[in-house]
């Protein structure tokens, strides 16, 4: 009979599934944590592996130099006002009803254009009346020169008969007052004559004061009444410009007027127009509201509105130690001062990061010197003068430094920069 194996014991569960995870488990999953550690420890043992930290490239920027100068032109401006070399508001001298406006608002005239007629029909009667009276009395005078005439040859033939013993001494100093009668008589005629000759002078001056003419070439800026109208001896009725160059008057303090001189010429801007204006008066008197000193200035146009704004730029040297500099360069500070930034050496390796590059504690930043690149540094200043563009500054920027003219915003002390080409 044959016999039956005996049985074998069971293995633990826990060491079967053990034994059978080690079989089943690729050779990769066993032996790859152990070689990537190895490989990290090479990696760390040696240099030339290691990764390049970044680049620092410096940032090109515009510089300008530090020059110092000790003394500067500043410029002033005032303001003042376009006014006409002439300007009159013209009326009629003679009461009367206006009759005929020949202008408008706006017209150029020339010197001695009619602008404007009154009714002259009574004038033009009165004239014919005087101008009778004239003939008559003129009349009357050749009427008593012819008398007068006679006369003296009557008198003359009364001297030669009484030189003969003809006629008495009587008759002929009658003759003789006549005479004087008849001349006395010719010099009250002619005196009429001049009377009445006056008169009708005085009408053909009413006449053409009648008449309103430009007294001057000018442009009508206002036309005040219209036909129709009666109108009084002096009321204005039309204002007239001149068209002749215009003036400026600008009120100056009087130390800055002491140092003007007649001829000078200086810019003015109206506007959008910038003008070379001569000085043509410095009035003696001050201005009681403003106590300055009127300056005339005139300019080479007519064609600019009358009330204008004008400014006057006048330029003055004054004494004062500094760097001019664009405006642009500045930077504020703390405390109310300025600062400007300047390129200098680097004053070592290491530490250093461009602006916008990254680093860390551990060894990641820069540090190595950018090629060809110098460090920002900031120069505290104060702003002793500035007309815009540039300023003039003081401080501790010293001469011939290069200082950042434009694009302050992108740097700080510390960053690497180079000039822009």
């Amino acid at each position: 009979m044959d016999s039956v194996p005996a049985a074998t014991p069971a293995a633990p569960a826990p060491v079967l599934r053990q034994a059978l995870r080690g079989s089943l488990e690729p050779r990769w999953v066993r032996w790859g944590l152990p070689l990537a550690a190895t490989a990290a420890v090479a990696l760390a043992l040696s240099p030339g592996l290691r990764p390049r930290p970044p680049t620092v490239r410096p940032l090109p920027v515009a510089v300008v130099t530090a020059e110092p100068v000790s003394s500067f032109l500043t410029t002033r401006a005032f303001t003042g006002e376009v006014v006409a070399g002439r300007s009159s508001s013209l009326g009629f001298e003679l009461p009367g009803t206006l009759e005929q406006v020949l202008v408008e608002e706006g017209d150029r005239v020339a010197s001695g254009q009619p602008l404007a007629r009154l009714d002259r029909r009574r004038l033009q009667a009165q004239r014919q009346q005087v101008a009778a009276q004239r003939r008559v009395a003129v009349a009357g005078v050749e009427e008593v020169r012819q008398q007068l005439i006679l006369a003296e040859l009557q008198r003359e033939r009364r001297q030669q008969l009484l030189a003969q013993g003809a006629i008495a001494r009587e008759e002929l100093d009658q003759q003789i007052q006549s005479s004087a009668v008849l001349r006395s008589r010719l010099l009250q005629a002619e005196s009429q004559v001049d009377d009445v000759s006056a008169r009708l002078r005085q009408i053909d001056v009413d006449l053409a004061r009648s008449v309103l003419v430009a007294p001057f070439a000018g442009t009508v800026s206002r036309r005040l009444l219209d036909e129709g109208v009666v109108v009084s001896g002096g009321q204005a009725l039309i204002t007239l410009v001149e068209a002749a160059p215009q003036e400026v008057r600008v009120g100056l303090p009087p130390a800055v007027a002491s140092g003007l001189r007649l001829g000078d010429r200086h810019p003015v801007q109206v506007g959008d127009r910038r003008l070379q204006a001569s000085i043509s008066a410095l009035l003696p008197e001050l201005d009681a509201a403003s106590r300055t000193v009127t300056v005339v200035l005139r300019l080479p146009v007519n064609d600019l509105p009358v009330g204008s704004t004008a400014r006057l730029s006048l330029q003055q040297r004054e004494q004062g130690e500094g760097f001019w500099l664009p405006t642009t360069a500045l930077v504020a500070a703390e405390g109310g001062l300025w600062s400007v930034y300047v390129l200098e050496a680097p004053a070592g390796s290491g530490g250093v990061r461009a602006l916008g590059s990254s680093g860390n504690s551990n060894g990641g930043g820069s540090s190595g010197t950018p090629a060809q690149g110098q460090q920002v540094a900031r120069r505290l200043v104060t702003v002793a003068h500035s007309d815009g563009e540039r300023s003039l500054v003081r401080g501790t920027l010293r001469p011939g430094e290069r200082v950042i003219a434009t694009g302050t915003q992108r740097v700080v002390p510390g960053v690497w920069v180079k000039e822009a080409n």
